[in-house]
């Protein structure tokens, strides 16, 4: 079959080619340029380089289908999956260009990719129990850090960096009788010096060096790393951020007086985000209850209001004469004549007056609307010292639903005493002063309401939007571990673990080629024979995706120079990997022992080595939906160079998400 006719696998290589520079905690931003309006827009997301693309071809729209599809179910995995559409296209090409059939390529690299997931099991990290807070060594625990022979069971649990947080917990088990103590040898890769590292500031990474320490059990197993720890390993680069999402976190067990960490009660929609433009990114904070930003004339009402309690009003509409909901059928055939001319501002007049007759009736000094809002009406309200808050997110409505007792209405003729929430506080929060002076922050909190606020601050105005994605997908890496119960160890060790895995598939052909004994009338010979001579180029083929995508992340580090120098490093250790009794104890004890998470050039390369970890399921239904989105694509393509229709489905019924089907 010629390659020329596979023109949807070129497409997707060529599309997926993008994203090279966002893997890894060191991403690269890019300026994307749009020539239609003059603008440019700053990111360093793969969900926000899509929306960028032109993907107005058929293979560009089912490639956008598939991410967003995973990007609505996880919010993360995004970059992963958009560089695996990529890489193995290109091994699919290539298959192709040896005369592999198709219908040979897919099934062999379905069940490849079944049985990796499969194999990875052995590296899930269970999450139970998880402190909610910083759990110090009081527990007989010997915590040991880089510097040579030092004890330091008599301080805190972890290191404190330059900013003020910890560096995570070992992955080492915390015992004198297992563990070694550790000589500080200077990494011969991992010198904060080399010329790969001065390429610019890294603030985190991930770097591998070869420090003498002991093989021992995997530690994940039996010690329980506390709420911030976890956060810090799931951080990937991103650790200011990260903080800021251990603190709603810690904010909201604290408030439901919980001692360890549950998915029932970190939820996305429990984090609202306030953004404080021109104020340095130092300033950000989380803080119970809900922040928004309002104008100067709220400020005499908010002080009038505080340090009493007051009743709210929650609207899910809007709060304006002409709004109707969705619902709504309008009566057809019927036209409204009026013999004034000044009808319709006697009617706004009228129902200004009506719906500000009901809002003092109902003794209310605070109404959060979903929707817009009258001006004149807000003015009137703000007149009798009642706040009238605007475009308030669904999340937040339903989190001081459930505090106060307020039930939504769609309209002010539905309000009752019955619907009207209490014990509702404001205070203004005069050191989130912008810089011009236009806004004033306004804080709204309840008794035990399950809401928090980040405030995040920038000086770059760019950046605002990486800072919010930055933000929610780091929300959601903590949201999806506490979901899953378990996590991955990170730093590309699955990727070697699938690598090891794909290797004795292959080698195993050797055992398993069939002898000749005599004809075999069941099957056809010419599949059976091609079977045995392609299966094991395609095992290699579908490998050389992963071992791209993992010099990639090496290479986006700073570790290695060149990619050649990242692919001899993952080569070796497919060697010292296969030389072990146990690959998932060779991935536990010595491959993840060596990946170390730097939180600033500035510290001392004697620092504590760290977990990283990675999100479990985002990350095996990225690998699902890219390998099924590249054999999609492969079939569409063969039907229209061979001109036949494939009578049996590649994929059937194997869905990536709850919306997206690929038959």
């Amino acid at each position: 079959m010629e390659l020329r006719g596979h023109l949807g696998l070129i497409e997707l290589v060529n599309i997926s080619s993008s994203v090279k520079s966002f893997l890894g905690p060191r991403k690269s931003y890019k300026f994307i340029y749009d020539q239609d309006t003059q603008e440019s827009t700053l990111t360093c997301s793969s969900f926000r380089l899509l929306e960028s693309l032109d993907l107005s071809s058929a293979v560009g729209q089912l490639f956008n289908e598939t991410i967003q599809a995973h990007h609505k179910a996880y919010k993360t995995g995004t970059t992963t999956l958009f560089f695996l559409v990529g890489v193995w296209s290109k091994a699919v090409l290539e298959c192709l260009h040896h005369g592999v059939p198709v219908s040979l390529i897919v099934s062999v690299m379905i069940e490849s990719l079944n049985s990796c997931i499969e194999s990875v099991e052995a590296l899930h990290i269970p999450l139970h129990n998880i402190p909610a807070t910083k759990q110090n060594s009081s527990h007989g625990e010997t915590v040991v850090d880089g510097r040579s022979g030092h004890d330091s069971s008599n301080e805190n649990h972890c290191l404190v960096s330059s900013r003020g947080g910890n560096l995570g917990f070992e992955y080492a088990e915390h015992n004198p009788n297992i563990v070694e103590h550790i000589e500080s040898v200077p990494p011969k890769k991992g010198n904060l010096n080399s010329k790969s590292l001065q390429m610019g500031k890294l603030s985190h990474s991930r770097h591998f060096c070869n420090p003498k320490i002991s093989s021992c059990q995997n530690p994940s197993r039996t010690s329980s790393p506390s709420l911030e720890d976890l956060t810090k390993s799931l951080s990937h680069g991103n650790w200011q951020v990260m903080e800021l999402v251990g603190m709603a976190a810690t904010l909201l067990f604290k408030t439901a007086h919980e001692i360890y960490a549950t998915k029932e009660l970190f939820q996305a929609s429990c984090l609202n985000i306030c953004f404080f433009k021109g104020l340095p990114e130092m300033n950000s904070s989380a803080t119970l209850g809900y922040v928004t930003l309002v104008g100067p004339e709220y400020a005499t009402v908010v002080k009038n209001l505080e340090g009493r309690s007051f009743k709210v009003l929650l609207l899910d509409g809007e709060l304006t004469e002409k709004y109707k909901h969705l619902g709504f059928n309008k009566a057809s055939n019927l036209k409204s004549v009026s013999e004034f001319a000044d009808h319709e501002r006697t009617s706004e007049d009228f129902w200004i007056s009506t719906a500000l007759q009901i809002i003092i009736q109902a003794n209310v000094n605070l109404i959060l609307v979903r929707g817009d809002a009258c001006p004149q009406l807000i003015m009137q309200c703000l007149h009798r010292n009642i706040l009238v808050i605007t475009h308030v997110k669904p999340n937040v409505l339903q989190a001081f639903s459930d505090c106060t007792g307020a039930e939504p209405v769609v309209y002010l003729t539905q309000v009752s005493r019955h619907n009207i929430g209490c014990e509702v506080y404001a205070n203004m929060c005069s050191e989130w002063l912008s810089e011009s002076n236009q806004t004033i922050a306004v804080s709204l909190h309840a008794c035990k309401i399950n809401l928090v606020t980040v405030m995040l601050s920038c000086r770059v105005m760019p950046k605002i939007q990486v800072m919010e994605d930055q933000f929610w997908t780091c929300t959601y890496k903590l949201h999806n571990a506490l979901l899953d119960q378990k996590v991955f160890p990170g730093g590309g060790a699955v990727e070697l673990f699938c690598l090891n895995h794909l290797q004795k598939l292959e080698e195993r052909l050797v055992c398993v080629r069939p002898v000749n004994r005599g004809p075999q009338f069941c099957m056809s010979s010419w599949l059976s024979t091609s079977a045995i001579h392609y299966r094991s180029f395609i095992y290699k083929c579908l490998a050389k995706g992963w071992t791209k995508y993992l010099s990639t992340l090496l290479l986006n580090i700073g570790e290695y120079s060149s990619e050649l120098e990242a692919m001899t490093f993952i080569q070796n250790e497919l060697h010292n990997i296969g030389a072990f009794s146990s690959a998932s104890a060779y991935v536990f004890n010595e491959y993840s022992r060596n990946i170390v998470l730097i939180d600033d050039v500035e510290l001392p390369i004697e620092h504590k080595r760290v977990a990283v970890y990675d999100n479990v399921v985002p990350k095996v239904e990225a690998w699902r939906s890219a390998l099924h989105l590249v054999l999609t694509v492969l079939q569409s393509d063969a039907e229209i160079v061979t001109g036949s229709t494939t009578q049996n489905p590649i994929i059937t019924g194997e869905s990536v998400s709850d919306d997206y089907i690929f038959l």
